[in-house]
């Protein structure tokens, strides 16, 4: 088996036989991939520490045919706080599971590590749900399925203040082009989508939030990637005991 090297961010674990893991792991290098880590459950392996949900790692790899294997593992960060709040930790696992079911398995896509990984870090100093929002709307963006906000789905014409949203096409519509089943969509609406979805990781804006609006916001969001995925995530029913 060829061996190589990878920078990875766990995104999801399934244990396997009697000390084993099924790992998702998000690499800078290969995108999305799954290995299996062979003995990591027991509490002396060299893999233990490495193989937790979000942390981020040097990896060596075996290629396989329907398994990578992870072979050695170097812990770069473990972002302590997902373990310690569990508000955080929620909001995280929803945002890995949407990355698990939404960007396609390997493809590599440099510009998103880098961003995921400052989400995590993000997770740990800033609102989770707020946190959560930017990192789904960024999400889609990587895999192509964003939703339309700046012109109007029919006509094209900029949307520069109040439209109204068309859930089925994702997207806006100008006044002009109306249809009833076409809802309100704020201008205030709008804007928080597209500050959420640009957001610079590294200097992130102070946003000036209303609590009606980022309702709006999520139920916009969530529509469209429950549409997407086509089932229940397991993850909102996590939140929604917190709740």
């Amino acid at each position: 088996m060829a061996l190589y090297a990878a920078e990875g961010i766990v995104l999801g674990t399934r244990s396997w036989g009697e000390a084993d893991k099924v790992m998702t792991i998000f690499t800078r290098e290969r995108g999305l991939l799954r290995a299996a880590a062979f003995g990591c459950r027991r509490p002396r392996s060299p893999l233990a520490g490495a193989m937790q949900m979000f942390v981020h790692s040097d990896l060596q790899l075996a290629e396989g045919t329907r398994l990578e294997t992870v072979k050695t593992a170097s812990v770069r960060a473990h972002h302590a706080k997902l373990s310690l709040d569990l508000t955080a930790l929620a909001y995280a696992t929803f945002v890995a599971e949407v990355i698990r079911a939404l960007l396609p398995e390997g493809v590599a896509d440099e510009v998103f590590f880098h961003k995921l990984a400052a989400i995590l870090t993000a997770f740990e100093t800033r609102n989770p749900r707020v946190t959560a929002l930017a990192a789904v709307l960024q999400t889609l963006a990587a895999a192509g399925l964003q939703q339309s906000y700046e012109r109007c789905l029919h006509c094209g014409t900029e949307i520069t203040g109040d439209a109204f949203f068309l859930a089925r096409e994702s997207g806006v519509l100008c006044a002009d082009c109306r249809m009833g089943e076409a809802t309100p969509f704020s201008a205030e609406l709008r804007q928080l989508l597209r500050a959420l979805e640009q957001l610079d990781w590294q200097q992130p804006p102070a946003l000036q939030l209303r609590g009606g609006t980022l309702m709006a916001a999520e139920s916009v969001v969530l529509a469209h990637v429950q549409e997407l995925v086509g089932h229940p995530l397991r993850s909102l029913a996590f939140l929604a005991q917190l709740e």
